[in-house]
C-alpha cells in the first residue's frame, strides 16, 4: 500500500464519518457546534447528503467506477474548501470576525478542517 492509497481511505472514513452524523444524527452534531436551535440540526441534513456525494466521488476515483479519474482535481476542490474553512475558523478563533453568538469558538472546531487538508497536502507531496 503506498501513502496516496492511504490517504485516499483515510479521507473516504472521515468524509464518510461526518457525512453519517450530518445526515442521521444532525440534532447532536448541531449542539457540538453551539447551534441549538431545530433549524440548524436541519440545514445538517442537506450538508451530510453533499458530503456523502463527495464521500462516493472518493469511491469512485479510488476504484475508477464510471471512469472517474479525476482524482487531483477532486482532492484540488476539497483542498480549496478545507483551507478557506480552517481560515474563517481560525479567523473566528482569533476574534478576527465576530461570532454568531458572541460566544468564544472552540479551537477543536478549528482544527478539524485541518484533518483532511493535512492529508490532501501529503497526498498531492507523495504523488508527484
Amino acid at each position: 500500500m503506498d501513502i496516496p492509497f492511504l490517504c485516499h481511505v483515510f479521507l473516504i472514513l472521515f468524509g464518510g464519518f461526518f457525512a453519517f452524523q450530518m445526515t442521521f444524527n444532525s440534532t447532536k452534531f448541531a449542539a457540538t457546534l453551539r447551534m441549538n436551535s431545530p433549524e440548524a440540526a436541519a440545514a445538517l441534513k442537506p450538508a451530510g447528503f453533499l458530503m456523502s456525494g463527495v464521500v462516493l466521488m472518493l469511491i469512485a476515483t479510488l476504484f475508477g467506477i464510471g471512469g472517474f479519474t479525476a482524482t487531483g482535481e477532486l482532492l484540488g476542490a476539497m483542498g480549496l474548501f478545507t483551507a478557506f474553512a480552517f481560515i474563517y475558523n481560525m479567523g473566528l478563533v482569533l476574534k478576527v470576525w465576530p461570532t454568531f453568538d458572541g460566544a468564544d469558538h472552540d479551537v477543536k472546531n478549528a482544527i478539524r478542517p485541518l484533518i483532511p487538508l493535512v492529508v490532501i497536502i501529503i497526498y498531492f507531496l507523495c504523488v508527484n
